[in-house]
């Protein structure tokens, strides 16, 4: 597994070392970096080596300086040498550089010369899945593929099971006949074969299914028997209407999971010291599928290590702060993380999970991906902010990337004060009302208060803003109607703290 990344001048990023886990969600706004991270291991881990023939201008952050990314493990991989002996390789390094001439150079253990690449890539290599999903590509049968590699090991264990090459050919014309029996027996409980292959695969494509209009099994058909490998057809049929379709005829949902799918079973089978790599898993797919696709992820990481970019909700868990890799960029520092405190940690989410339950859900999960987040107590307080911030301010929200978080309550809002402080989120404003408490003095709403990072209305908002009480939806409207009808000179001087919060500029890129 990987134990620490460091990638200096490369694309958008000038400096950046990170410590990932075994599942890691790396998160941030559009063109943050986040994609950057994952073509940086896929140069020094992926399935070619990187020579000078791929150095070009955009992979420089600065032209006049090298780019450098080395990747360290947390256990050495023992590769064999020329030699017949073992080497064991800690770290891999890549250095390319534009002048004075393109060179771009992979070492291994601090600077030693790396013959044994080869068979260090057969052992431990990262596995890309771009946000482009081309599952015509991935379904050939190659040494690249994932799909072509797991046909392969099938193929050469068959060979060595029965003897040789010419063996196995006299034995399929000879079993002709019971020829799929034949290829789907389980003639091991260690090596892979078709079966084990076959039905994983078909236990992935039914658990991602969940939500989708029609259950969907998939057929695999072998046309040449002497080269199934090489000729596997992958059919998806619907249940209930005995339809069948070529996996490259369905629509974008279904080959995004039949894609996954194949990721998945290459992980259960062979990914022992894969390392895997995914832009934005929720592409194409229903709620439900995101939901159990991210438990399908979780589970992988107890024996893969997983790094994906998403910017969906249901991809990530505040009972998973380890996961948790929060990206932002701006001129001077490039693309960083936000340092996360000591104790926003996975001992203390299996503590407090009864708390992060209550908490926590798919709307407030958007502190993690805002660029700026507004914390107010209710319903009636995130519409008045809304509507103040689309009619009367020009703030367009979304476009923004902001978030205005309902925190079910003054405690919620204090609560979610403090995760903005654990995950390293500065840009928060808090608003909530008074109720006629009396803060201690040490109570985090009054550190708010003292750094001018929110503010309370007293005794409550309808009373400080002149609005006639009533409950549920009836506060909700009279927010609404408060807000639109209101001249923008009239409004409260109260609210120029969270105005000038939403109007002041992040750093331009």
């Amino acid at each position: 597994m990987i134990s620490q990344i460091e990638i200096y001048n490369f694309r958008s990023i000038k400096e950046l070392v990170l410590t990932p886990d075994s599942l890691n969600a790396i998160i941030g706004p559009n063109s943050t970096g986040k994609t950057n991270v994952l073509k940086a291991l896929d140069l020094v881990l992926g399935e070619g080596w990187t020579t000078k023939a791929k150095v070009a201008r955009e992979l420089f952050n600065d032209p006049g300086q090298e780019v450098k990314i080395i990747v360290s493990f947390s256990s050495p991989v023992s590769v064999d040498t020329n030699r017949g002996g073992q080497k064991e390789i800690n770290s891999i390094e890549l250095t390319m550089a534009l002048t004075p001439e393109f060179t771009a150079k992979t070492t291994c253990n601090d600077g030693q010369t790396f013959y044994e690449q080869a068979a260090f890539k057969k052992l431990c290599h990262f596995v890309y899945i771009p946000s482009e999903r081309n599952l015509v590509q991935e379904m050939r049968v190659s040494q690249w593929t994932m799909l072509g590699k797991m046909m392969r090991a099938i193929y050469e264990n068959y060979v060595q099971h029965y003897g040789d090459d010419e063996k196995l050919k006299g034995d399929f014309a000879e079993a002709m006949e019971p020829a799929k029996t034949f290829l789907e027996a389980d003639f091991s409980e260690a090596d892979l074969t078709f079966k084990k292959f076959s039905e994983t695969f078909i236990k992935n494509c039914k658990k991602n299914s969940v939500g989708l209009a029609n259950d969907f099994e998939p057929s695999l058909d072998i046309y040449n028997l002497n080269w199934f490998y090489k000729t596997l057809q992958i059919h998806v049929k619907e249940k209930g209407n005995d339809l069948s379709f070529d996996s490259e005829e369905v629509g974008s949902g279904m080959k995004n999971l039949l894609m996954l799918s194949i990721f998945q079973t290459y992980s259960e089978l062979v990914g022992d010291k894969v390392i895997f790599g995914i832009e934005e898993p929720e592409i194409y797919l229903y709620p439900h599928a995101q939901r159990a696709l991210y438990k399908n992820l979780i589970s992988l990481s107890e024996t893969s290590q997983i790094f994906y970019t998403t910017h969906n909700p249901n991809f990530v868990s505040a009972a998973r702060p380890q996961d948790v890799i929060i990206l932002r960029k701006d001129v001077e520092e490039g693309t960083y993380f936000l340092e996360k405190s000591p104790l926003f940690s996975k001992e203390t989410a299996e503590s407090y999970w009864h708390k992060i339950y209550t908490n926590f859900n798919n709307e407030r999960n958007e502190i993690f991906f805002s660029n700026k987040v507004i914390l107010v107590e209710g319903a009636s307080d995130k519409v008045l902010l809304e509507t103040l911030c689309s009619e009367k301010w020009d703030v367009d929200l979304d476009e923004c990337g902001y978030s205005i978080v309902e925190c079910g309550g003054k405690n919620g809002v204090k609560y979610f004060v403090g995760v903005a402080k654990l995950i390293g989120l500065d840009d928060y404003y808090a608003v909530w009302d008074q109720d006629e408490e009396v803060l201690h003095a040490d109570d985090l709403l009054k550190e708010v208060l003292d750094n001018e990072k929110g503010f309370e209305f007293l005794p409550d908002m309808e009373s400080a803003l002149g609005i006639e009480k009533g409950s549920g939806d009836e506060k909700v409207l009279r927010a609404h109607e408060w807000a639109s009808s209101i001249n923008v000179a009239d409004i409260p001087a109260l609210f120029s703290g969270v105005k000038i919060f939403l109007s002041e500029n992040e750093n331009e890129e």
